[in-house]
C-alpha cells in the first residue's frame, strides 16, 4: 500500500520532468493494474505448504532459520538439496520422485516437529543432517543406493519408523519409549538393526533385510502384531505380551528365547527356521489365536510350552519332532492336526479321552512317517494303520483326508 502511495506521488513528477503531461486519471490506472505487493522475509519462512521444485524455489526458503508449515520437494532436477541457514521445521519434510538428486545436506537443522519422508529417489546416496536430533517419523522408501546417512548421536521423539528398499547397512539410535510402527523390510545389505522402545502399538515388521541381519530390541515388552523373517540373530528378551499375532517365519536363527513372553492375543507361527533348534516359550500360558509351529527341521522336541494352558484356535504342528508334549494344556477351543515325519512318533497320546476333553473344537488327527494315523473327536475314535487297515470305537468307515500341502 505504501508503494502505491508513493508512485502515485512521485510519478506525475517522473512525467513532468520528462516533458510530459502529468495525467492523474493514467496515473490512477496504471498503480492500480500492478500487484505492487512483495513478500517479506516473514511470508517466505511461513506458509501452510512450502513447495519446492528448483534451486530458485529452494533459494530463498534456505535463508530462513526457522521454516513454519509443510515442505514438499517433488520433481527436484538438480542433484543436491542444500537447505542452507535452516534450523527448524515446524511441520513435516517430504521430498519425492527426484531421479537426478544425488545429495541432501542440512548442516544446522536441528529439528522436524512432523515426519520426514524420502520416496522415489534412485539416485541418492547421502543424507547429511549432522545436527538433527528430533523428528516425529521416517518414512523412506524405494532409495535403493542410500547408504550413507549422518544425523546427530541419537534422535528422539519418534512415533513411527518405516524403512524400506535402501542399502544401508545399519539402523540404530533412534531413541523412543513408544512408536506405533516399527516396519524394516527389503534393504538388502542390512546387517544390523537396533532400537530401544518398549512398546509398538501397531507393527513390528523385519523381513527381508540381509541374511545374517541381527535384530536387538532388548527393552521391547509389548508389541501388537510381530512379523520377523529372514533374521540370523533376534533379542526379545524381555516381551512380554503380543496384542494380536506373531509370526517368526523363514529366519536362520539357531535358538530363540522369549523367557518372559507370557500371552499372544492371536496366533502364534514357527515355520520353516531351518537352523533352530532350541525354543525357549517358558512363561508362555496363554494363545488367543491358533499355534502353528512347521517344518522347522532341526527341532526334535516340541516340549519348550510348559505353560501354555489354553488356546483360543487350532493346533497345527508339522515336523520331524520325535514327541510333542503340552503338559499344562487345559482348553483348546479348535481342532487338532499333528504330522510328524519320525517314524517313532508315538500318535497314542493325542487321541486319549483326556486329551479330547482338553481339544474341544472338533478333531484330533495325528500321523507319523508310517502313515499310521490316528484320528479322534466326536463321534469318531480310530487307527488307520499303513496297510489301511481300520479298527473304528463305532464300526464306522473313516475316509482321510489329503493333509494339508501348505509346508
Amino acid at each position: 500500500m505504501l508503494l502505491k502511495y508513493y508512485f502515485a506521488l512521485f510519478f506525475p513528477a517522473i512525467r513532468v520532468v520528462s516533458g510530459l503531461p502529468a495525467d492523474e486519471g493514467e496515473v490512477s490506472t496504471f498503480v492500480e493494474d500492478h500487484d505492487w505487493r512483495f513478500e517479506s522475509p516473514v511470508d517466505i519462512c511461513n506458509k501452510t505448504n512450502h513447495f519446492i521444485a528448483s534451486l530458485a524455489d529452494l533459494k530463498d526458503l534456505a535463508r530462513c532459520s526457522v521454516v513454519a508449515g509443510d515442505v514438499s520437494i517433488e520433481n527436484f532436477k538438480d542433484p543436491i538439496i542444500h537447505l542452507g541457514d535452516i534450523q527448524k521445521i515446524l511441520g513435516s519434510l517430504s521430498v519425492r520422485k527426484s531421479s537426478s538428486l544425488v545429495r541432501m545436506e542440512a548442516p544446522f537443522l536441528e529439528s522436524i516437529s512432523g515426519g520426514f519422508g524420502l520416496k522415489q529417489l534412485t539416485s541418492l546416496s547421502l543424507v547429511s543432517f549432522p545436527k538433527l536430533s528430533s523428528l516425529q517419523s521416517l518414512d523412506w522408501q524405494v532409495i535403493p543406493i542410500l547408504s550413507n546417512i549422518n544425523f546427530a548421536g541419537t534422535i528422539e521423539g519418534l512415533k513411527s519408523i518405516k524403512i524400506s528398499d535402501t542399502s544401508l547397512t545399519a539402523i540404530s539410535g533412534f531413541m523412543s519409549n513408544e512408536l506405533s510402527f516399527f516396519d524394516i523390510n527389503n534393504n538388502r545389505f542390512l546387517e544390523s538393526i537396533s532400537a530401544n522402545m518398549e512398546k509398538v502399538t501397531e507393527s513390528l515388521h523385519i523381513s527381508a533385510n540381509a541374511r545374517n541381519a541381527v535384530v536387538s530390541l532388548p527393552r521391547l515388552t509389548f508389541a501388537q502384531n510381530v512379523s520377523i523373517n529372514d533374521v540370523q540373530h533376534l533379542n526379545l528378551a524381555e516381551l512380554e505380551t503380543v496384542g494380536a499375532s506373531a509370526s517368526l517365519i523363514n529366519n536362520g536363527f539357531k535358538t530363540l528365547k522369549l523367557p518372559k513372553l507370557s500371552s499372544v492375543k492371536g496366533t502364534l507361527s514357527l515355520v520353516k527356521n531351518g537352523e533352530l533348534s532350541s525354543v525357549d516359550f517358558g512363561s508362555l500360558t496363554d494363545i488367543g489365536g491358533g499355534l502353528l509351529v512347521a517344518n522347522n527341521t532341526l527341532i526334535e522336541h516340541v516340549n519348550f510350552l510348559p505353560k501354555l494352558n489354553v488356546i483360543g484356535g487350532a493346533i497345527e504342528l508339522v515336523g520331524d519332532f520325535k514327541d510333542a508334549s503340552l503338559k499344562q494344556l487345559r482348553l483348546v477351543k479348535g481342532s487338532t492336526r499333528v504330522k510328524s515325519f519320525a517314524a517313532g512318533f508315538d500318535c497314542a497320546k493325542w487321541s486319549t479321552a483326556e486329551m479330547s476333553a482338553v481339544i474341544r473344537g472338533g478333531k484330533i488327527e495325528c500321523s507319523n512317517a508310517k502313515n499310521e494315523t490316528t484320528v479322534a473327536g466326536y463321534p469318531v475314535s480310530s487307527v488307520v494303520s499303513e496297510d489301511g487297515a481300520n479298527a473304528s470305537k463305532y464300526g464306522l468307515a473313516i475316509h482321510l483326508v489329503a493333509l494339508w500341502g501348505l509346508f
